[in-house]
């Protein structure tokens, strides 16, 4: 009696799946930043959940970074708050978790986002372009003396051909 029960049961789900999409049970990728190359990287709560449990990735409530790490903020439908990561940790973890594919340091260091300012490090920053990307404490002074130093040792060089 009982194993006519499980059956009745188990075939029902059955029809249940086959006249249900099975993709109204998936959650909605949520659009998180935009690569230096373009791309736009979107997620879902379970792939950030898996993303920050990669090594040298984490959640924060606060957009404080290191020198080297950007805090990338997260739209509210994900929770809010910031990834906290240096983009090379970053980019490795979104490919491992199949969120990208051949993201690189460079790439996340150049993102941008619709949910607020990405907030870089000082040896980060040097390397980001503008747009979204805020710097980090003491970020714009590096950025201005390196353009002294450069502006400084830039020559002019003459190339004769014979």
């Amino acid at each position: 009696m009982k194993m006519r029960k499980y059956s009745k049961s188990v075939l029902i789900l059955f029809l249940i799946t086959m006249i249900i999409p099975g993709n109204l049970f998936a959650q909605a990728a949520v659009p998180v930043m935009t690569l230096a190359d373009g791309t736009t990287v979107s997620m879902t709560s379970v792939q950030l959940t898996a993303l920050t449990s990669q090594p040298g990735v984490a959640l924060s409530t606060t957009p404080v970074v290191t020198a080297t790490q950007v805090a990338v903020p997260l739209p509210a439908s994900l929770g809010g708050g910031f990834m906290v990561a240096e983009p090379a940790a970053l980019a490795a973890g979104m490919n491992t978790v199949g969120i990208t594919i051949g993201a690189t340091a460079a790439s996340v260091a150049g993102a941008s986002t619709a949910a607020g300012e990405i907030t870089a490090g000082a040896s980060v920053a040097g390397g980001v372009g503008g747009g979204t990307v805020a710097a980090g404490a003491g970020a714009a002074a590096a950025a201005a003396a390196a353009a002294a130093v450069a502006e400084a040792t830039r020559t002019t060089t003459t190339t004769t051909h014979h």
